[in-house]
């Protein structure tokens, strides 16, 4: 079946109130037809994933390197990196030396795999290895002179910021001028002012030419790791021993950072997750190995085991409990520990849904109540005092996405100092306007990108920053575009069987610049529908399609998505047209496969 390959307009306001575009693309429709042909011939791909697959730019020449990405043909050549050759010797001078190394962090996913894996390498070779992890609430995000005082005070002869230090200025200036060796290895982008360190390996620094800046710093951790291993093989170092640790080893650390990071896909980071994904799979990593079990993980790892089992818990201990928890996890090698850190992680993940429902819900009311008495808000601003600091990110993502609006999330203290964070939707940089607010003097402080920035003001500046976010949207975008939601793909309802779902699979992992597809059934009859759930929020139905083709078909809290739910009602037996994404019915097991339904609409309502 041929689809639509332009960025068209498909329906103009579905249930939800969303319109939906089929996705864009670049290449020719007689391209795509023929290149969609040879992967239906050469790789029995099923026609509609093989259309989607050549409309996003997948050719005959790299289709095998896209669903088994090889690290032996992608990685890198680590000397490509600006002052990579010089931290790897001074890494592989300390090795040699025996000298004792500091591991500076940060409190995400991303910045605890890259001190574990740090860790791991270095622990191999016999070189002791202090983490340090900052508090989020009382140290803040990046080096701080107190701490890197502390680390040497430990023993470390040098210095390493892993997923930090590029902005750094200050403290790093402060730690040269008391002698400390410090190397700053981080991904995030860099300003053209580098701070002052022995070397600062970050392929997003102005100057630096190696074309890796998708790379999380986990990546530029290992790519750490493969040059200072050469290094040590120049200096002659394995003549008389074999190497001790097998990098691949690492990588399920790396992938899981790379999707929980949600940096773009590119060849060579589909590599890192897609072998991450088999490392992990052996079970090697100890600490991954429990935090497994505490997740119940009962079927074969994937992206989604990193980005939504593995990676909250690992993030929770910042969040809400102990920074330092998740990275001393990843680097242990003892069961004991792991299993006590795996059982603290798995706790505190579990208060902090609690904390972030309890939140949400507040936050909620505080929304509708703001959008009732106004419906024109362009940008939702909602507070409360002392709200969580760690979970109000997460609120502001969700309300968002509820929304469909920009949202900021504020906590104020008992001195009515706030701090929030935002989120945005697609044509407002939320970063430049929160940037500008500060600029002008009407909040503390704040920065961050168009889709997700940080702020802090006081209460009595609340309103007049209300004020000025909403002037700013509308002067620049005027109304609140609908929601938009992209379709990938158009199939019959025959299609949808276990074959496709294996094969979306083996098109994993998807994230930013290669989204999971969203898969269009078109005149689909509903039966059964039915409101299930303690609170009759989620819809559960069934789809045919009248040549005996059927499919089960559930949506999570549908009902706070639609404006008017009745209109579901009297869905028995009528004809829509659907969205959702296609998956494995894991509870019924088998070859049973189900849609994931996103969004629905009446078939001759547009």
């Amino acid at each position: 079946m041929s689809q639509p390959v332009s960025d068209s307009a498909f329906v103009s306001h579905s249930l939800t109130g969303a319109a939906w575009h089929f996705e864009g693309t670049d290449v020719q429709e007689a391209v795509i037809d023929r290149t969609s042909q040879l992967f239906t011939q050469d790789h029995e791909l099923p026609p509609f994933i093989a259309r989607m697959l050549a409309a996003r730019g997948i050719t005959a020449e790299t289709i095998d390197m896209f669903l088994e990405p090889r690290l032996r043909d992608l990685l890198p050549n680590p000397s490509d990196f600006k002052d990579m050759d010089k931290a790897c010797a001074l890494l592989a001078e300390a090795i040699m030396a025996h000298k004792p190394i500091g591991v500076f962090g940060d409190y995400d996913v991303d910045g605890a795999c890259s001190a574990a894996i740090f860790h791991r390498f270095l622990g191999a070779f016999g070189t002791t290895a202090h983490i340090h992890i900052p508090d989020r609430f009382t140290e803040g995000y990046g080096p701080n002179i107190t701490a890197l005082t502390k680390l040497k005070d430990e023993g470390a002869e040098l210095i390493v910021t892993v997923d930090c230090g590029i902005t750094a200025h200050r403290p790093l200036a402060d730690a040269d001028e008391i002698g400390m060796k410090v190397i700053v290895i981080d991904h995030h982008q860099a300003g053209t002012e580098l701070p002052r360190a022995l070397a600062v390996v970050n392929p997003n620094r102005l100057d630096d030419d190696s074309g890796q800046g998708a790379l999380c710093a986990a990546a530029v951790v290992f790519m750490t790791c493969v040059g200072t291993m050469r290094h040590l093989r120049a200096q002659g170092y394995f003549e008389d021993r074999q190497p001790p640790i097998d990098l691949l080893t690492l990588l399920d650390l790396v992938g899981m950072a790379t999707i929980c990071d949600i940096v773009p896909l590119t060849p060579v980071n589909r590599a890192f997750v897609k072998q991450g994904i088999k490392i992990l799979k052996k079970r090697q990593n100890v600490g991954l190995r429990h935090l497994a079990d505490q997740a119940r993980l009962n079927t074969p790892p994937s992206a989604h085991t990193f980005g939504f089992l593995l990676g909250p818990r690992i993030n929770a201990g910042g969040r809400i409990g102990n920074a330092s928890l998740g990275a001393k996890l990843l680097a242990t090698h003892d069961d004991a520990i792991a299993t006590s850190i795996a059982l603290q992680l798995d706790d505190l993940n579990k208060q902090r849904r609690e904390v972030e429902a309890e939140i949400q819900a507040s936050a909620s009311l505080q929304a509708e109540a703001i959008i009732e008495a106004s419906p024109d808000t362009k940008v939702l601003v909602v507070a409360g005092t002392a709200w969580h600091e760690g979970v109000i990110g997460i609120v502001a993502g969700r309300l968002k996405d509820r929304f469909h609006r920009p949202t900021i999330v504020l906590s104020f203290n008992e001195e009515g100092v706030g701090k929030g964070s935002a989120r945005g939707i697609a044509g407002f940089s939320l970063g430049d306007a929160i940037m500008a607010a500060h600029q002008t003097g009407l909040i503390e402080g704040g920065g961050g990108h168009a889709m997700a920035a940080g702020l802090s003001l006081r209460q009595d500046q609340l309103e007049a920053f209300k004020t000025y976010m909403n002037e700013r949207f509308t002067t620049q975008l005027g109304e609140l575009p609908p929601p938009m939601i992209k379709i990938g793909m158009q199939a019959p309802l025959s299609a949808c069987e276990k074959g496709a779902v294996d094969w979306l699979d083996a098109c994993a992992p998807f994230g930013p610049s290669f989204a999971e597809p969203r898969l269009l059934l078109q005149n689909v009859k509903i039966v059964n529908p039915r409101w299930i759930g303690n609170e009759k929020q989620h819809f559960s139905c069934e789809l045919r399609d009248g040549t005996g083709a059927k499919l089960r078909s559930i949506s999570f809290s549908l009902r706070e998505k639609l404006s008017n739910p009745s209109d579901l009602e009297q869905a028995e037996g009528q004809l829509f047209h659907v969205i959702g994404k296609l998956k494995a019915d894991d509870y019924r097991g088998g070859d049973a496969v189900q849609l994931m339904l996103d969004d629905l609409v009446m078939a001759n309502s547009n």
